[in-house]
């Protein structure tokens, strides 16, 4: 027997929700109170809600208004049982946001599968059309002995591997770190590749917020020079038992000596002495941005399918307007 949903805004700390969230079987770094309150700082509002049918369900949403529209985006979630994402859901997102019309994303970082598809479906959901990202990752496990991942790992990456293992000093975890140290290896591998800031990778500003945010969720590894300049560096936003690619570059005399693959083996090794079972690589894109897939993939990674980004909107017309704005600004 199915029970409508019953929808409730959370009023616990933090340290409560994260608590909660835990309490699921895939609970994502993108739904806990760090990265909510990183949001905060780019003009997002958090409305946290839980299903009360045996607390089944719940979602960090963020929110903003924009003509007029409640726009509200899932980012990693919602978490536990899709059936409970029926209208209830969005009526409780209107009257807390006080308004009428609502357009609202998810991005579920849990493997696709047609049982979900269906629950999805039988809501009224829709895959979205403008996507914000492919729906693919690479998830790498941490489980296995050190060589027992090496033996998995590509013959290239396993190559470039022990070449920077001679001619680079040890990765270290790097504790002092701040963003102005962080973005300026940024900068370099921007200028190395014609990149702008913002758009292929993080700003000042990004970082900053995370940073302030999220740090006790962060583990960085650096890798110097025998001077002490910063050759690459490497971020893993952790949770629960998983640890999210937040953060990787490297400078043009890093490239040379292969000291991104001796960063991220030491990033590996580190979340796996503590104990986190699986890396998500954090997205990839096989055809637009192949190098960076061949990057991951050759650590002996598997693919997976996400199920992604949904949408929906109150009333109906919507969401089809709402999802060709966002297509028409991610192209200007």
């Amino acid at each position: 027997m199915s029970h409508k949903s019953n929808w409730t805004q959370w009023s616990g700390t933090d340290i409560e929700w994260d608590t909660q969230l835990l309490k699921f079987a895939e609970p994502c770094a993108y739904q806990n109170s760090s990265w909510g309150n990183h949001r905060v700082d780019f003009g997002w509002k958090i409305l946290r809600l839980i299903d009360s049918y045996q607390s089944s369900c719940i979602a960090q949403v963020l929110v903003k208004t924009k003509f007029g529209t409640t726009i509200a985006w899932v980012p990693g979630g919602p978490v536990g049982d899709l059936s409970r994402l029926d209208e209830g859901f969005d009526e409780t997102i209107l009257k807390l946001t006080n308004n009428s019309r609502l357009y609202i994303r998810t991005n579920l970082l849990n493997p696709t599968n047609p049982k979900s598809h269906q629950l999805l479906e039988a809501n009224g959901w829709k895959s979205a059309k403008n996507k914000f990202s492919t729906g693919l990752s690479l998830d790498y496990s941490l489980q296995m002995k050190e060589q027992s991942r090496r033996d998995l790992l590509s013959i290239n990456w396993g190559r470039n591997l022990r070449r920077g293992e001679t001619r680079n000093v040890n990765p270290y975890i790097w504790k002092t770190y701040s963003a102005e140290d962080i973005a300026g290896v940024y900068h370099q591998l921007n200028e190395y590749k014609g990149l702008e800031t913002n758009i292929d990778t993080p700003s000042l500003e990004t970082i900053s917020s995370l940073i302030n945010n999220c740090r006790q969720n962060l583990i960085l590894v650096r890798c110097d020079d025998s001077q002490g300049n910063p050759l690459a560096i490497r971020g893993a936003l952790c949770f629960g038992t998983k640890a999210w690619d937040i953060f990787a570059a490297v400078t043009p005399v890093g490239r040379k000596q292969y000291s991104s693959y001796v960063t991220a083996w030491r990033l590996f090794d580190e979340c796996a002495d503590m104990n986190f079972t699986n890396y998500d690589l954090s997205g990839v894109d096989p055809i637009y941005n192949k190098g960076v897939y061949d990057f991951k993939k050759g650590t002996g990674a598997k693919e997976v399918t996400y199920l992604g980004e949904w949408d929906r909107g109150a009333p109906f017309f919507i969401a089809p307007l709402a999802g060709r704005l966002i297509g028409y600004l991610r192209n200007t």
